[in-house]
């Protein structure tokens, strides 16, 4: 049952061209399972976008299309939950700069230490779907990613 530094990071899908354009996560700092903690992530995935700051998918990340034209700062939804795209790399360096400093009374002088972000945090990936008015579908459920099959 330990407490560790856990996130919820959001790709924001742009229904009308089909691409990932923006990224968000949020830091919070959970007790318990990881079972515990992954099932609060998933709850507070469907809402908690709405509070955390949004990014641009960094210009390192492109879709190339077959004629070789590119466009960079944009990806496909398939990125999200490839390792290999190492997409959220920004976003975990922009959350690990915003955290707050913490206090160490360990010594007889008080000092502050930076928070660190884990090597291979636990995290919930979430694609919010935004149609061509704005509004926003986070995929969550097994039903919502079969309903976002239909979509693409």
């Amino acid at each position: 049952m330990s407490q560790e530094l856990v996130f919820n990071l959001w790709a924001i899908f742009d229904a009308n061209s089909g691409y990932i354009y923006g990224l968000s996560g949020k830091a919070y700092n959970i007790s318990g399972t990881d079972s515990e903690k992954l099932s609060l992530l998933k709850v507070l995935s469907a809402t908690d976008y709405v509070t955390a700051k949004r990014y641009e998918v960094p210009s390192r990340c492109q879709i190339t299309f077959t004629d070789g034209s590119e466009i960079k700062g944009q990806v496909l939804p398939q990125a999200v939950h490839d390792p290999n795209a190492q997409l959220f790399e920004e976003v975990f360096r922009n959350l690990q700069s915003e955290l707050p400093l913490l206090p160490d009374f360990s010594g007889s002088e008080y000092k502050a230490i930076e928070q660190q972000i884990p090597l291979n945090p636990l995290c919930v990936k979430t694609i919010l779907y935004e149609n061509e008015s704005g509004s926003i579908r986070p995929i969550i459920s097994d039903e919502d990613k079969q309903w976002l099959a239909t979509q693409l």
